[in-house]
């Protein structure tokens, strides 16, 4: 007999998965899978296929991993956390603990999946009973996300005493008497109050200025209360917590504030904390981390008549730890001076053009500009970066030649910009950049993940386009501007995500110039990089 709700699920599950899903429907995904364990057990088998997860697993493997995660999840009397649990289990198995969230990392498939999905429920069940929002912002991100939901844009306010499950990056906390917290993934976190945090799992460096003294971390066992500037907490996956003091000093409460033990660390010192005991550990400050890596913040766009991102008009950029903003004007453009596709036909094509127009003559140009609705995508790659010298003509990938030199400065150097959609990698297309020419002292560099993903809330939804479908193979530049095409409208929404590009990460020194590089996509999976606008970043 068909379940009269799976219609319905199948909908709502959809719309999640996507990342479309709005908090009613969110409720009511909810309640449909708590009172329908069909359905629980449904999402359960389907949730390993999307891609929020980035990783594959054998059945070996993953089988183990149910095994011995099961002892990590925490009780829960809900249907849906129980349904995931008995659901898990295999019959007869034993359990054993580990590691958590380096597991989820490694492993992902059905089991990773049903885990997640608990955290999906823990998550949203504040957001149904309506948490306030704090005064606390998120002010800063780099390559953050996190599980089941789009990443909060800079200066937005986190929801008070909502988990919030970082699956990847690092996030800025400034709260509001100056205190300031980095939280690395994997972690799990909550805004307590405006000067109160708590950290179930993960790692968190706290700086608290003149006037933010007394501002604490809550974690599993205990309570760090700042007396000084700087200190480190990092709270393992068996729930015990390392304190390492900075500079500065730090109560340390074992068991909670109102515990009758309490350590005061000064600069120098550290603690572990566990159940029931306490143990001094080997001091290093190497974990603290001042501030988040340099990386592309954000850019801006100018609109086009339906309102969406068509044209770029600058770019910020943390460099050296300072954060820089660039208008277009500034902007180092490009000349796409090379092409190689591949000696195949590709199904989709390699050109993309603004609606409403007509290939430019010469098609090259579709790259060299500015605009989200142009582009060059889908060049030919390699598994394996470059490792010598090579002929761009006869390689697989693209070329291009900045319109003066590029020099190396602190952090990137050049952005890059790709048009993604929500079934392709949130993480973007993976690529190899290479020197041009190659020089024994250089080196490939490969860009796995962007600054600006599919999930962030600074990835722009651009303008539609066209794309013109490829005839036959383009191996060439000639082929690419004289190949017989074929246009197509596409319906799909797109985001235009960026990353940037250190010069150093391939070899050159400081302040040493470039001119002239090669891409390749990385050939790690079905989808090839689709570039939009490549920039290069002038001396600050």
């Amino acid at each position: 007999m068909t379940n009269p709700n799976e219609e319905r699920f199948d909908e709502l599950w959809s719309d999640y998965l996507e990342g479309e899903l709005d908090e009613a429907g969110i409720a009511e995904l909810q309640r449909l899978m708590a009172d329908d364990e069909q359905l629980l057990e449904l999402a359960t088998d389907t949730f390993q296929t999307h891609r929020l997860l980035g990783v594959l697993a054998t059945r070996d493997s993953s089988d183990a991993f149910v095994e011995e995660t099961l002892q990590c999840l925490p009780d829960s009397g809900e249907d849906f956390s129980a349904g995931v649990i008995k659901r898990l289990q295999p019959e007869g198995s034993a359990t054993s603990k580990i590691a958590l969230f380096p597991q989820i990392l490694q492993f992902g498939g059905w089991a990773v999946a049903a885990l997640l999905m608990v955290a999906f429920l823990m998550t949203h069940e504040a957001d149904e009973a309506g948490s306030p929002t704090s005064r606390v912002q998120f002010s800063s991100l780099a390559q953050a996300n996190f599980f089941g939901e789009r990443t909060p844009s800079v200066k937005s306010n986190p929801e008070l005493q909502r988990d919030y499950t970082l699956v990847s990056g690092s996030v800025e906390l400034a709260f509001p008497a100056g205190a300031k917290t980095i939280v690395e993934a994997p972690a799990v976190f909550r805004v307590l109050s405006d000067d109160h945090l708590a950290l179930d799992v993960g790692r968190c460096s706290v700086h608290a200025p003149d006037g933010a003294e007394g501002f604490r971390v809550d974690t599993p066992n205990g309570r760090v209360v700042d007396r000084g500037t700087r200190f480190f907490v990092n709270v393992s996956e068996a729930s015990e917590t390392e304190v390492q003091v900075v500079e500065g000093a730090a109560d340390v409460h074992p068991g909670g504030e109102n515990a009758a033990e309490k350590l005061h660390l000064t600069d120098g010192e550290a603690r572990m904390i566990g159940y029931g005991f306490t143990a001094a550990v080997p001091f290093s400050p190497k974990p603290y981390r001042h501030g988040l890596p340099d990386r592309v913040i954000s850019y801006q766009a100018e609109a086009g008549p339906d309102g969406l991102a068509k044209t770029l008009a600058g770019v910020t950029v943390q460099r050296g730890g300072k954060e820089h903003h660039y208008s277009a004007e500034s902007l180092i453009p490009i000349e796409l001076t090379g092409f190689h596709g591949g000696t195949t036909k590709h199904l989709i094509g390699h050109l993309v053009g603004a609606e409403g127009t007509r290939l430019p003559e010469r098609r090259a140009t579709l790259l060299e500009d500015f605009r989200f609705d142009t582009g060059v995508i889908n060049p030919g790659g390699s598994p394996q970066p470059l490792s010598g010298p090579f002929d761009p003509n006869e390689t697989p990938g693209f070329s291009v030649r900045f319109h003066q030199p590029v020099k190396n400065g602190p952090g990137p150097d050049i952005v890059f910009f790709e048009i993604q959609n929500q079934s392709n990698p949130p993480e973007g297309d993976a690529f190899h950049v290479s020197p041009l020419p190659w020089e024994d002292r250089l080196r490939s560099h490969t860009v796995p993940r962007y600054d600006l993903m599919v999930a962030s809330a600074d990835a722009l939804s651009v303008s539609r386009r066209i794309l013109y479908q490829s005839e036959e193979p383009v191996p060439s530049l000639a082929n690419l501007e004289s190949s017989p095409v074929k246009p197509s409208v596409s319906q799909l929404r797109f985001q235009a995500i960026a990353v940037g590009i250190d010069l150093s990460d391939l070899g050159y020194g400081p302040h040493e110039t470039v001119q002239t590089l090669f891409f390749q996509d990385a050939m790690d999976d079905d989808n090839q990089v689709d570039p939009l606008v490549i920039v290069g970043l002038p001396s600050n």
